[in-house]
């Protein structure tokens, strides 16, 4: 062979020998990277809807909160029993004036992702930021007549630095009360009173929770992959966080599913590990080993839009109110198409919950059924309803999320209401459940189903909502005597357990029974499949899902 073509043979043999080689170097590399992503077990969950904020400051909806619980915390989160077990605060604090002084220690462990520290600072920034009234944060309520002088600053009659909490140094927080508050140690564990990093925040503006990008934690997790309008996410193991040792898992994934039919195929396939069932569902699967069910807190109503900004609709009519409210038969809809463990409710206020602190009676029961299904009552007062109004026939929109399960609860709605009430039209809007919470928020809305889950084990967290112009209320309602008894309840009543507790009673007798504010439906149950190997997903019958303990084996 000529020479020359003897050394093309070689180095063409030996570039052969060099792809090859780093073809088996890249396949080897690809082995390894899937070999050691397998080592990472991550659970997979499912949401009904995208995330609408992930500000603890802003939040108004479930969604938000339960990915809020999952990425901060504050002084206290509730253990696997539901009780405030201490999380930021280092020891009980020390009570000063009765009781209506507190002053918390801040663990010198605690950390942002970013790797700040923690500080009492971060308190009282966020606790001013949530009541100051340019903010217009939806729960700014929580702290009133709680926290001393939130509900002057909240009327902007007081500055948001007369709030009763202040940073004393870097890890010992201040915390003044107008009373001493016998929940206020679950206040504590609820998105609104957590801590925020002020430089981030600043420097992020409006910006601030609306991806992950935008966002530091402080709790078990850090949201990632989430760029504001996404239907997946993921919660990663924060490494700076405290107590971190106790997080065995390294990556939770997010999808949100609308349809049950859809969530099931993706649970039989192994995408998903857990899965709500409901109606024909709960039947198909109640044999199932990995078949669960239990009740929740979760209070779920229609609301009617009186007015607002002092124009009033036809549902200020409290006739036509009342014929709604007591024209669906609740215990049709609990038991064939729910069929998850929900119970028919004629109240605002869940069963089984709360109980007064003598007699420890149950609220529910106390307060007995305050509007329940009354065919011919409710055809009496809608007649009557609309001779007031000066109709014969009233069309209105009921708007409601997306879902699969939405979709089936509005058209037995849509079916009881035009079957019961003469003359009425029900059109059906069915929308995102962004959309809806943001439909709620701004009262554009005619009927809304909605709900509320509860943050805290007490009657008020159902009750606080409908004060005169609380950012949960979006009604129209206003009731001197109510926001009397609900305010005293929050505040100078707290001293008096018992007069509280018949103040509460009191109240949603006003809310329902006397004006009939809302429709309510039902106490919600929860129905569900679990793989076997999922362990520790922990929730509570009010409160957000805790995360933090949440294993695959």
């Amino acid at each position: 062979m000529h020479k020359t073509a003897r050394k093309i043979v070689v180095a063409l043999s030996l570039l052969c020998l060099l792809v090859l080689t780093a073809c088996q170097s890249g396949e080897k590399g690809e082995s390894e990277k899937v070999t050691s992503e397998k080592k990472v077990k991550v659970v997979n969950i499912m949401e009904t809807s995208g995330i609408p904020n992930a500000s603890p400051t802003l939040a108004d909806n479930s969604v938000s909160f339960r990915v809020i619980n999952q990425i901060f915390e504050g002084l206290y989160r509730l253990d696997k029993n539901g009780k405030p077990a201490l999380a930021l605060a280092a020891s009980e604090p020390e009570e000063k004036d009765g009781g209506k002084t507190l002053i918390f220690k801040i663990r010198e462990d605690a950390k942002w992702s970013n790797g700040d520290p923690v500080t009492a600072q971060d308190f009282e920034y966020a606790w001013k930021k949530v009541v100051d009234p340019k903010t217009a944060a939806a729960y700014g309520p929580q702290m009133e007549e709680i926290v001393k002088n939130a509900t002057p600053i909240l009327k902007g009659e007081m500055s948001p630095d007369e709030l009763g909490i202040k940073a004393l140094d870097e890890k010992t927080l201040q915390i003044e009360l107008e009373n001493p508050v016998p929940i206020f140690k679950e206040l504590l564990t609820t998105g609104t009173f957590f801590p925020q990093n002020q430089a981030f925040v600043e420097k992020q503006g409006d910006r601030y929770g609306t991806k992950s990008d935008t966002l530091i934690s402080n709790g078990p997790y850090k949201l990632e992959n989430w760029n504001g309008t996404n239907m997946t996410w993921d919660y990663v193991k924060n490494p700076t966080y405290w107590d971190e040792k106790n997080v065995t898992t390294e990556k939770i994934h997010v999808t949100v599913v609308k349809d049950t039919n859809a969530a099931l195929n993706l649970y039989n396939t192994n995408k998903l590990d857990r899965v709500e069932l409901d109606g024909e569902f709960v039947k198909q699967y109640k044999d199932d080993k990995n078949f669960h069910k239990d009740a929740t807190g979760r209070s779920v109503y229609m609301k009617m839009n009186q007015g607002k900004d002092g124009v009033k609709t036809d549902l200020a009519n409290l006739n036509l109110r009342r014929g709604l409210a007591m024209a669906i038969d609740k215990t049709g809809m609990v038991n064939t198409l729910l069929a998850n463990g929900s119970i028919a409710l004629n109240g605002n206020v869940p069963g089984n919950i709360m109980f007064d602190p003598e007699t420890k009676e149950d609220f529910r029961k106390q307060n007995g059924d305050l509007l329940k299904y009354d065919q011919q009552e409710a055809t009496n007062a809608w007649k009557q309803g609309l001779k007031e109004v000066g109709k014969s026939e009233l069309t209105l929109t009921l708007t409601s999320g997306d879902t699969s399960l939405q979709r089936k609860q509005t058209e037995f709605i849509q079916n009881q209401l035009e079957k019961n009430l003469p003359g009425l039209t029900i059109k059906l809007k069915n929308i995102t459940n962004q959309a809806s919470f943001q439909a709620d928020v701004t009262q554009d809305f005619e009927l809304l189903l909605g709900g509320w889950g509860g943050d805290y084990q007490d009657p008020l967290t159902y009750l606080n909502l409908f004060l005169t112009n609380s950012p949960g209320n979006h009604t129209g309602f206003s009731n001197a005597k109510y926001d009397e008894l609900v305010l005293g309840a929050k505040g100078k009543l707290s001293v008096d357990s018992e007069k509280r507790w018949q103040a509460l009673l009191e109240a949603e007798q006003i809310l329902l029974k006397d004006n009939a504010v809302l429709i309510p439906l039902y106490q919600g149950g929860r129905a569900y499949l679990q793989k076997s190997n999922l362990k520790n997903y922990t929730t509570y019958p009010i409160g957000s899902e805790n995360y933090k303990w949440i294993e695959k084996n």
